[in-house]
């Protein structure tokens, strides 16, 4: 029996032997575990080139630490040569591979030495399949999407701007840690592609990471320009333009402060600074119906003003005792000016001019307006003093400190009427730019309203403006409504003069559609923005946005012939507006008040303007909530008492309420409180 089964058990068990050595090759990696996990990229196989885009997008540091922590010296080579960083080191290098072994020599007929033979095989094919997937098959690289122009996942915001440094800060909202790029545009010529470097866990965003480029060559000279900032991966298309971009390096800071009070009981008192000479008191002039009546030097102490970071030091108030002159019963005109260091040019302070009511007699109120247009076109902006009801006035357009001339405020802006900020449309101002802005060199542009039927003039709120000749000039344009119906605005490049600019619209960060801004729009005409009225734009978005659900509106200008686009806004349409018609800042940018949200900007298409609802108001409760409250988290974390800041209030309005709510908020300026009922979203306008 047992000699019987002698030769075939031999037979059995050779073939056992032989199977066991053939199959090694496929079980071996598997009881290794270097295909399970996170390690599965580091056996030297095909899968290596999974790593390889992420190895191409790192510096030299960054390679050496992501091939170290692979397992493998021969991968450590291969990932070396993928990401080009180790150019030069062949296969052998990490000393994995034995060619030295002659597979004839083996005796085949020796287990052990079998075995050998064949581990040694399978290794040196598998390490020559990855150096084939690795230089014979490199990834395919992601295409641009033809129009992109913005990366929706990424955002952040340019901060300073100097002869010293440009910096600002980025993040990607889904993977926060990937590689992120800034490219720095200055005059529309890209001069830096700058890594954001620095990881910061902030407390509110996130991860974000900063860039900067120190000593700008660029911005060394004594000239205006303006840089832009992008952010962008170099794994996926579209650059994003940051907040804050783009943004002009001026000659020099000009001096900033405020007249916070003018009453008989606290006089005449604010704040004044020159960013340009920090730690040196700027001179302050007070000035009454135009009249000097003091000069003084802005180094009183208030310690909330280093305290709330309104200023750089708390050494830099000013007040003077009330004038009598201003006792006579009529009214007067109260205005304060701070000198620039530099060049002793004077800059009135915001919360100036201030109309001291009068008990009896004729009032005199203070002209208005805005000066939003200077290119290589035009001049424009509007002006209007409420004494001449419906009549004009004129303003004055100063450069270089001279007076250049005086122009009537009496063409159309249909916007004026629309809003209801003037009686009627015809009280804009457009004057050729004159040939001395356009030598190439750097200027100072300011406009004066002048007083009806006399008294002190005011400069427009946009003025002063610097101007350099630009090469490309930006388009300028507006997104204004957006509904599940029509999507309207207008958009207009003065390099195309009369022909219509090209529009972007994004949807949830998606292109959509690519248009011309060529719809009438007779409002343009006479405003200064277009030369004729063909640069409109009204819109029917995709049914898919009707599905109930919010859906992010952007729009962008294309810039010609080149440069970056000019951002219109972007609109959330699927739900009600329920935008209050200001807009708010947490820093309190007076020292009188100690919480509140500050009234940073109101727009007169809303309820709000209309009720008198100004810049630099406090905003004290909304709904009966206290307005200017930190959020308070425990040790784990969790809320324990919700905030009522900018962010929590945007937040509360939009889970509360819908448009045409009426909301009671309550107010603080100049040292009274005042209640209104407020109508929330557009009501004014077309």
């Amino acid at each position: 029996m047992l000699k019987g089964l002698k030769w075939p058990l031999l037979i059995l068990s050779i073939g056992l032997l032989l199977l066991a050595v053939v199959g090694q090759e496929l079980w071996l990696p598997w009881a290794s575990g270097l295909f399970g996990g996170e390690d599965r990229v580091a056996n030297g196989s095909a899968l290596t080139g999974s790593v390889q885009p992420k190895l191409d997008d790192e510096t030299e540091e960054g390679s050496n630490e992501v091939a170290t922590s692979l397992r493998d010296n021969d991968l450590e080579a291969a990932a070396r040569r993928n990401s080009g960083s180790e150019a030069g080191i062949d296969s052998e290098a990490g000393g994995g591979r034995d060619t030295s072994a002659d597979p004839a020599s083996v005796d085949m007929g020796k287990d052990k030495r079998a075995d050998e033979a064949a581990e040694k095989a399978a290794k040196e094919a598998t390490q020559e399949t990855a150096e084939e997937v690795v230089e014979e098959e490199p990834p395919v690289p992601i295409e641009t999407v033809e129009g992109q122009q913005i990366n929706p996942n990424l955002g952040g915001a340019l901060g300073e701007v100097s002869n010293k440094r440009i910096h600002g800060w980025v993040q990607d909202k889904f993977e926060p840690e990937a590689d992120m790029f800034v490219e720095i545009q200055i005059d529309d010529v890209t001069v830096y592609e700058l890594r954001a470097s620095k990881r910061v866990d902030h407390k509110k965003l996130g991860v974000i990471w900063y860039f900067e480029q120190k000593q700008p060559e660029q911005l060394q000279d004594a000239e205006k320009h303006v840089v832009r900032a992008l952010v962008y991966r170099k794994d996926q298309h579209g650059k994003t333009e940051l907040r804050g971009s783009p943004r002009a390096k001026t000659v020099g800071a000009y001096p900033r402060g405020k007249l916070e009070e003018a009453t008989p009981e606290k006089g005449i008192s604010g704040y004044a600074w020159d960013p340009d000479t920090k730690d040196k008191p700027v001179q302050v002039v007070v000035r009454i119906d135009g009249e000097t009546i003091a000069e003084l030097t802005a180094n009183v102490k208030n310690e909330e003003l280093k305290k709330r970071k309104i200023a750089p030091t708390e050494a830099c108030a000013f007040n003077t005792t009330w004038p009598g002159l201003l006792d006579d019963g009529l009214d007067h005109t109260v205005q304060v000016f701070a000198v620039d260091t530099d060049d002793g040019t004077e800059h009135e302070l915001d919360g100036s001019p201030r109309v001291v009511n009068a008990r009896s007699g004729l009032a005199n109120e203070a002209p208005f307006g805005g000066f939003d247009i200077c290119n290589k076109v035009v001049l424009a902006g509007w002006a209007w003093d409420p004494d001449v009801a419906t009549g004009s006035i004129d303003v004055e357009v100063w450069i270089d400190n001279e007076l250049f001339a005086q122009v009537p405020a009496n063409s159309k802006r249909d916007t004026l009427r629309n809003s209801k900020v003037t009686p009627d449309p015809y009280h804009g101002f457009v004057t050729t730019t004159p040939t001395a802005l356009l030598d190439g060199g750097t200027h100072t542009v300011r406009v004066y309203a002048v007083n009806y039927p006399s008294g002190v003039k005011v400069e427009l709120n946009g003025s002063p403006k610097q101007y350099r000749l630009e090469e490309n000039t930006p388009p300028m344009g507006g997104f204004w409504r957006a509904d599940d119906n029509t999507l309207r605005g207008w958009a207009a490049d003065p390099d195309l003069n009369s022909e219509p600019c090209d529009i972007e619209i994004y949807i949830d960060g998606k292109l959509w559609e690519k248009q011309k801004a060529d719809r009438r729009e007779d409002w343009l005409i006479g405003s200064g923005f277009a030369p004729n009225a063909e640069h409109g734009f009204a819109i029917k978005p995709p049914d898919f946005v009707k599905d109930g659900e919010e859906h992010e509106v952007r729009i962008l200008a294309i810039n010609y012939p080149d440069g970056a686009p000019k951002d219109l806004g972007t609109r959330t349409i699927g739900v009600s507006s329920t935008f209050p018609g200001f807009w708010t800042s947490d820093k309190l940018l007076d020292t009188r008040v100690s919480k509140g949200l500050y009234v940073s900007g109101v727009s007169p298409w809303y309820d709000a303007y209309h009720k008198d609802v100004k810049v630099g108001d406090v905003l004290l409760e909304y709904d009966g909530i206290e307005a200017g409250t930190a959020e308070k988290k425990d040790k784990d974390g969790k809320v324990t008492q919700e905030g009522t800041m900018t962010t929590h209030f945007r937040v509360w309005l939009n889970t509360n309420k819908q448009k045409n709510d009426v909301v009671r908020f309550k107010f603080w300026r100049d040292g009274e409180t005042y209640e209104v009922d407020i109508k929330m979203g557009e009501i004014i306008g077309k």
